[in-house]
């Protein structure tokens, strides 16, 4: 019974990862673990108790209970009873995984090959190219080495070819010397079961907070967005500025001559007058006078403001641009920094993950390749 034995540090381990969520119900779920004694019914209450925690959190603690009642069940050799146990729990819970490989050594340890290696094929199937998948078909093949090479055999052939995709899939990623992080932390043309196994990872670093650090990424990254966007814009409000200079400079040009023009009609009117007459002729051209004199005014007013306004706007691009530098530095330093720190998380996952698994299609074909050759000598 030691594969079962196996089972029950795995969950204990797994319940440990979940165990900060708090409550009385997961204290005495966790009381209920330490319990030599009665263990079945102190798992039974747990569970019973586990209810009253949040919808997320029972999703976790229930499903590993579950898994660790299943083996405690098996452990006393009622299989049937576990493997009810072990139906109960949900496919996508934290538990699959580990309920699966113990559904299949059931089976395995209760001499049914054939149930037992349709059971390690299909959790092959559905928990793919993860390390804890591929070594407990490694585990399993082992065991069975000298009982049912046939099983065995299937099971090192499976290691193998999900081994050698997935070292495939991670030397397509890294082929141009660097990672983009984007192509593990949202779906991309990366398998998407070699992805999800490579983030589970990165979520785990011990140094790291990768969904702190990839939140800062994603903030990073808009804000470039928002920069080149403000890049855009400053392109138009430049454009607009050099438009708006050139209508100034056309306008500055007809003022001037306006001006000109203006002061000799002035000019030319003041010469009509006469003193001390205010006929009705002469009235009017005061007028005249005065109204060109006021136009006057007005045109040197807007031509001093076109003047005023052609001398600041180069100033006023050049702010604009300046402006955008400082943003586009600070911006370029936070994605660096967001980058750098994900990036480190990733290349650690995939080295590690990349090490465990070569070593692990390393086993396999050698002990099928022993497997052979000691079956051919017997023949």
């Amino acid at each position: 019974m030691n594969s079962i034995a196996l089972y029950l540090a795995v969950f204990s381990f797994s319940f440990m990862l979940f165990s900060q969520a708090g409550a009385t119900s997961l204290y005495q779920s966790a009381q209920a673990l330490n319990d030599t004694e009665n263990q079945e019914e102190q798992l039974q209450r747990a569970i019973s108790e586990a209810s009253q925690l949040s919808i997320s959190e029972q999703h976790v603690i229930i499903n590993l209970l579950r898994l660790r009642l299943a083996a405690v069940q098996m452990q006393r050799d009622d299989f049937e009873l576990g493997r009810d146990t072990l139906r109960q729990i949900e496919t996508d819970s934290p538990a699959a995984l580990q309920a699966s490989l113990l559904m299949a050594e059931s089976y395995r340890l209760t001499g049914q090959p054939q149930e037992a290696r349709s059971w390690f094929l299909r959790t092959a199937h559905h928990y793919p190219y993860r390390t804890a998948t591929l070594d407990g078909l490694i585990s399993a093949a082992r065991d069975e080495q000298h009982h049912n090479p046939g099983l065995s055999a299937a099971l090192y052939s499976e290691v193998t070819r999900q081994s050698q995709y997935a070292l495939d899939q991670v030397d397509q990623l890294t082929k141009d010397g660097s990672i983009d992080p984007m192509v593990i932390i949202l779906p991309s043309p990366l398998d998407d079961e070699i992805r999800q196994a490579l983030l589970r990872r990165c979520l785990q670093h011990p140094e790291h907070d990768l969904l702190k650090q990839t939140n800062q990424l994603r903030k990073s990254i808009s804000a470039v967005l928002a920069l080149q966007q403000r890049h855009k814009t400053l392109a138009r409000e430049l454009s607009v500025l050099g438009q708006t200079l050139e209508h100034y400079q056309l306008q500055r040009h007809s003022l001037a001559q306006r001006l000109q023009v203006g002061r000799r009609q002035i000019q030319s009117l003041k010469e009509q007058l006469r003193p001390n007459d205010f006929s009705g002729e002469q009235m009017a051209i005061r007028e005249a006078i005065t109204d060109q004199q006021n136009q006057h005014t007005r045109l040197e007013s807007q031509l001093a403001f076109i003047e005023q306004s052609r001398k600041k706007l180069p100033d006023i691009a050049r702010q604009l641009e300046q402006q955008l530098a400082t943003l586009g530095n600070k911006v370029r330093t936070e994605l660096d920094n967001s980058h750098g720190a994900v990036t480190q998380v990733l290349e650690g996952a995939i080295s590690s993950y990349r090490k465990e698994v070569t070593n692990l299609m390393a086993e396999a074909e050698s002990r099928r390749s022993e497997l052979l050759f000691t079956s051919q000598n017997q023949h």
